[in-house]
């Protein structure tokens, strides 16, 4: 079998299509599948090693001219102008990552035809590609997709920005659509990487996947974690705050006044800081969280679907600050509802008020139990192996 898998791509530090994209692949060549990419390779990618990756172009902010969005976008977010953007639906963010501009669909949806039929895959799977989704059905392929609670029509959407996806459709013959969210909806099989607990979609052909994390694998520690005394104990907190509406600056400082000099060692990942280390504050591009998480006490994010899934799976509290970014507003009352974070508007991301919800947050034990118990279910599922299972049932 042969697999084309494509994720959503963007200027912005976005890591959740493209990590759960890598996981896919990875899984795929684990169970002997021929798997190709076409991925672009933006801020967020990765290359995947043994794994061809076809050229895709990465879409400009609001659709503009790649010469102006280059220089006036790092602008617009060290000045904390993103920032202050009310993000009401997943339309929204796929307009404002230009994913939707009309130039941009007719470049991205021709590079993906062009995989296709470089490498004439069995399926396509779209990790919220929605170039992918049209090229899938221009070259009459099967189409996989992952989805989610907050990125449905039913819970959100912004129909004015389906105006160039329509005009691309129609041109191509395709059936138009109200909001280009309705497009997930062509895809044969759907997956979500949560539980109906935290998001209850009722639809057919939906398989619910829990974590797609190898946890067996990952729990497993090396030496460098039985030597490192900063991980002896159960003393470690988490950041990660992505692309939203705290600037990356503004969190270091909270978390610094916070923290430094504290009983903690704080673990801040951000693209936008330089490496650094503060005291018992240290700070990376990239952590392997998976390894922290063991030793973790707490998990401070944005709200992110991968952020909240990976925290519970390892039965870790969260404080969430999502800002005012639909999904991750959504996800982070998810998990408060049952009983495994506290959400942080993001008018109160402040050093004295991030200490005491904290605090709380640790002391109480009833919210790392909650924690374990929904991540239990989340590990009672197959993962990355229940689209197999789909795939091996419809063999093609």
């Amino acid at each position: 079998m042969r697999v084309l898998v494509s994720s959503m791509s963007a200027m912005a530090e976005t890591a959740g299509p493209s990590s759960r994209a890598r996981l896919l692949v990875e899984h795929f060549k684990d169970a002997g599948i021929e798997v190709n990419t076409c991925i672009a390779e933006d801020v967020n990618y990765k290359k995947i090693n043994g794994v061809k990756n076809h050229y895709l172009e990465i879409p400009m902010p609001l659709g503009l001219p790649k010469a102006i969005a280059s220089r006036t976008f790092p602008i617009a977010q060290k000045l904390g102008i993103t920032e202050r953007k009310n993000v009401k639906s997943f339309e929204d963010v796929l307009y404002f990552t230009g994913n939707v501009d009309y130039n941009y669909l007719v470049k991205s949806v021709g590079n993906i035809r062009r995989a296709i039929a470089d490498f004439n895959p069995d399926i396509v799977y779209s990790e919220f590609n929605i170039s992918a989704i049209i090229a899938s059905k221009l070259e009459n392929k099967p189409l996989y997709t992952t989805i989610s609670y907050p990125t449905q029509t039913e819970y959100a959407s912004n129909p004015k920005y389906a105006k160039g996806v329509n005009k691309f459709l129609k041109e191509n013959n395709l059936p138009e659509v109200n909001s280009t969210l309705d497009l997930f909806n062509w895809a044969e099989k759907s997956f979500v990487p949560s539980i109906y607990e935290l998001e209850p979609i009722d639809k057919e052909d939906v398989t619910f996947c829990g974590t797609w994390k190898d946890l067996d694998f990952q729990s497993i520690p090396n030496e460098d974690d039985k030597n490192n005394d900063s991980k002896k104990k159960d003393n470690v907190i988490l950041v990660y705050m992505g692309n939203g509406t705290i600037s990356a600056n503004k969190m270091l400082k909270e978390i610094k006044d916070a923290f430094l000099g504290g009983e903690y060692e704080v673990y801040i990942a951000s693209l936008s800081l330089e490496k650094q280390d503060y005291d018992n504050i240290h700070v990376n591009n990239r952590w392997d969280f998976s390894k922290l998480f063991k030793n973790a006490v707490l998990f401070i994010n944005h709200g992110g679907q991968n952020s909240v899934i990976d925290s519970l799976v390892y039965g870790v509290p969260q404080l969430i600050c999502p800002g005012r970014v639909f999904e991750r507003i959504y996800n982070g009352k998810s998990v408060e509802k049952v009983g495994s974070a506290k959400v942080l508007e993001h008018n109160r991301f402040k050093s004295e008020i991030i200490k005491n919800e904290c605090e709380e947050l640790i002391s109480d034990d009833s919210f790392r139990k909650n924690s374990k118990s929904i991540g239990d279910k989340l590990k009672s599922f197959n993962g990355i192996d229940c689209i197999l299972d789909v795939m091996n049932e419809n063999s093609f």
